[in-house]
């Protein structure tokens, strides 16, 4: 009776122990797929069904190095974790990655998966680049009734070149001599690079004009901004703005819209 006792329990006991190894051996093809929605995600179903893999209770550690070497941490909940998802949709823009796995370990129902993705960020529209980096991720599962589900993602995103992102813009006005420079602060790939631009301005026939880069800007009735040609002829209504700062930001970032999503302004 022992001998039979003893026998179905390690029947049982290398049954589960099968039944995990096998799962175990599933947990990279479980990442690629989870990778994959990532990839497709120009829906929210795909985003949703991606996310399905997560547990409710599921908590994913950030930290980020951008390219001008700022650091950022967070902690997320699943909830915020999709969010950011739905928010690169909303945008329009999505992920290519290459996955590269560099070990898998189990213990009972518990996985560990250490991995690092090479990213592109990429805008659908144009198919322009935004950015480019590696995450390099730790992942831990757990299993229930037969599936693994994520119970903790520790991530480490080292941006390596940014082409359009956040920039930055100091405004200098010399009372005396009414010279206007603006220092903008952009990204260009592997760096962020600072360039000096004179804003020149002049009133004609009481309309306000200025010049940046040799490109014409009017601001017409003080409130709503133009590009105009040489013959201050309006051409394309790119804003609108209240009052001075508000143009000013309005014309650098038409001058930067291939670099800048946003810019903050310091006058």
């Amino acid at each position: 009776m022992r001998k039979l006792f003893l026998f179905t329990f390690l029947t049982v006991l290398v049954s589960v122990s099968s039944l995990y190894a096998q799962s175990g051996k599933d947990l990279e093809k479980l990442i690629t797929t989870i990778i994959e929605k990532n990839k497709k995600g120009h829906s929210k179903e795909n985003v949703d069904q991606m996310m399905e893999y997560f547990r409710a209770d599921a908590i994913i550690n950030i930290s980020r190095i951008s390219v001008d070497n700022k650091r950022y941490h967070n902690v997320l909940r699943k909830g915020d974790y999709r969010a950011i998802f739905v928010n690169q949709y909303n945008q329009n823009v999505h992920r290519e990655s290459e996955v590269e796995f560099h070990s898998t370990k189990l213990q009972g129902g518990v996985g560990v998966c250490v991995f690092s993705l090479k990213y592109t960020l990429l805008a659908d529209g144009n198919g322009k680049v935004l950015s480019k980096g590696t995450e390099y991720i730790t992942a831990t599962f757990l299993a229930k009734e037969g599936k693994w589900y994520i119970l903790e993602l520790n991530i480490t995103d080292i941006e390596e070149e940014q082409f359009q992102g956040k920039c930055t813009c100091e405004v200098y006005s010399n009372p005396n001599t009414g010279s206007v420079i603006a220092k903008v602060g952009a990204p260009k790939g592997d760096r962020f690079q600072s360039e000096n631009h004179n804003i020149y301005s002049r009133n004609i026939k009481g309309e306000t004009f200025y010049m940046v880069k040799g490109v014409i800007f009017q601001w017409y009735n003080k409130k709503e901004v133009w590009t105009v040609d040489s013959s201050y002829k309006k051409v394309e209504k790119i804003g609108k703005a209240s009052n001075k700062n508000e143009a000013t930001k309005i014309l650098m970032m038409y001058t930067y819209k291939d670099e800048c999503s946003d810019m903050q302004m310091i006058f």
